[in-house]
């Protein structure tokens, strides 16, 4: 559904909901030193995916379009998603390219900035996808300023969280029937 990743500012995702009802909640904002400023005075448009026993809540908020909230109904989740992107041929190429730049500095400058770009730009994938085959999909990076840190393990652990209650859900719905 986006194509921007967003630097995750808040995390939570355990296998029983927490007294607000979430398996999971994730929130992002737009990277940038900028966004971040914007984010501390409440006005940073962010993305939330926040799963609940019952459905799963798509929410992204925009400066210029205002906001878009998707709800759907864990019967109507088909599957659900998680990728891990390493960025790490256009890291190398980088690395090359600023390293011939900074020849006269032993391409130190070039290998460090290349590295930089490698570590930041790692992006997490997770999503789902409903009954009528739409894919929703969130991408998010590294957030150095808040802290957080996902990999691909803990990706993998998030999307397990997200199709357990779809999966309960499911065979509720058959054994009912």
């Amino acid at each position: 559904m986006s194509a921007t990743a967003f630097v995750i500012k808040s995390r939570s995702a355990t296998s029983e909901p927490h007294s607000d009802g979430n398996y999971v909640a994730i929130s992002g904002r737009a990277g940038g030193l900028i966004s971040w400023l914007l984010n501390l005075l409440g006005i940073s448009p962010t993305v939330s995916l926040i799963v609940k026993e019952d459905r799963i809540i798509f929410q992204k908020g925009s400066l210029r379009n205002g906001s878009l909230n998707f709800i759907t109904p864990l019967e109507n989740t088909c599957s659900t998603l998680y990728a891990f992107r390493r960025l790490l041929i256009e890291a190398v190429v980088l690395g090359i390219v600023l390293g011939a730049l900074t020849f006269f500095s032993f391409g130190i400058i070039g290998i460090a900035i290349a590295t930089l770009y490698y570590l930041l730009n790692r992006t997490l994938t997770v999503g789902f996808t409903d009954v009528g085959g739409r894919l929703h999909e969130v991408p998010f990076k590294r957030s150095v300023i808040e802290g957080q840190v996902i990999d691909e393990a803990e990706a993998a652990r998030v999307c397990d969280i997200i199709q357990h209650p779809v999966d309960a859900r499911r065979e509720r719905a058959l054994a009912s029937v």
